[in-house]
C-alpha cells in the first residue's frame, strides 16, 4: 500500500494534468507515459546527494514519456514561469512552473 502524503488532492490533480500534457507535446507522433508511484527508503548516502533531502521513508512519484527530451539549455530553465519552448500563442510557460510550486508547497523533494 503507498504512503499517505500532504498535498491538496487538486493541486495534484493539476501536477499530473500538466505533466500529461507536457508528454503528449513532446510525443506528437505518439509514444508512451508512463506513471509510477513507490514507497521508497533514502539512505543517508543517497539523502547526502540530494539535499535538503534527509535520510528516512519516501513516497516516490515518477513520469517518463518516449518524447523527444530536453537539450541541457533548456533543462537549466523548466521551471522558471512563462519559460515555454512552445512557439507563440501555443503555451503559457505555467505548467511546469506550477508543477515546481505545488511540489514545494507539499514539501517534498525533487531528485
Amino acid at each position: 500500500m503507498l504512503a499517505s502524503v500532504k498535498a491538496d488532492p487538486g493541486q495534484i490533480e493539476q501536477v499530473f494534468l500538466n505533466l500529461a500534457v507536457n508528454a503528449r507535446d513532446a510525443m506528437p507522433n505518439g509514444g508512451n507515459l508512463t506513471i509510477q508511484t513507490g514507497n521508497i527508503s533514502i539512505d543517508e548516502g543517497e539523502a547526502d546527494k540530494r539535499p535538503p533531502m534527509t535520510p528516512g521513508l519516501y513516497v516516490l512519484l515518477s513520469v517518463t514519456d518516449t518524447g523527444h527530451g530536453m537539450d541541457d539549455a533548456t533543462k537549466t530553465h523548466i521551471f522558471e514561469p512563462f519559460f515555454t519552448t512552445k512557439e507563440v500563442g501555443k503555451g503559457t510557460g505555467l505548467g511546469l512552473a506550477t508543477v515546481y510550486g505545488v511540489v514545494k508547497q507539499s514539501g517534498a523533494l525533487f531528485g
